[in-house]
């Protein structure tokens, strides 16, 4: 009978002390501090231009193979022939000319993230300016915020 009592009389009171948690206990509040960490300078440098070797490229047709051979022979080197179609050539032309598209294209995006990256406020486009702008923290003006 009197644990009945008595846990009616504690539950009550353990709730209570449950609920209110921490609250009472005098915490101070959470402070978050930010800092603006700067941009590290990009240490990447350019890759050099490729030199390419030089390669000799001799047509030989049915006209004028045995002159080719005897030329190659008396040069003292084996002829040995690897050989395009006029078709297979353009082609080989066509992908040399992707290639050096693409190396030109990868050059920029990477001289693009270097201006990026180490671009300081006052060489920041006009958009970038104006956020950073003393005058933007001070705007009365609703309709500029929004544009």
């Amino acid at each position: 009978m009197w644990d009945i009592k008595m846990n009616k009389l504690l539950t009550p009171i353990l709730l209570v002390i449950l609920m209110s948690g921490c609250a009472s206990t005098g915490l101070k509040p959470l402070e978050i501090f930010t800092t603006e960490v700067e941009r590290e300078r990009l240490n990447l440098p350019l890759p050099p231009v490729e030199t390419m070797e030089k390669v000799r490229i001799i047509v030989i047709t049915s006209k004028n193979q045995e002159e080719v051979f005897a030329k190659l022979v008396k040069q003292n080197i084996d002829p040995a022939i690897i050989g395009y179609t006029d078709e297979d050539w353009e082609l080989v032309q066509k992908n040399s000319a992707r290639s050096r598209q693409q190396i030109i294209r990868l050059r920029r995006i990477v001289e693009e993230y270097k201006k990026y990256y180490e671009a300081t406020i006052d060489e920041a486009p006009e958009e970038v300016k104006k956020q950073f702008s003393i005058s933007s923290l001070f705007n009365s003006d609703p309709k500029e915020e929004t544009e």
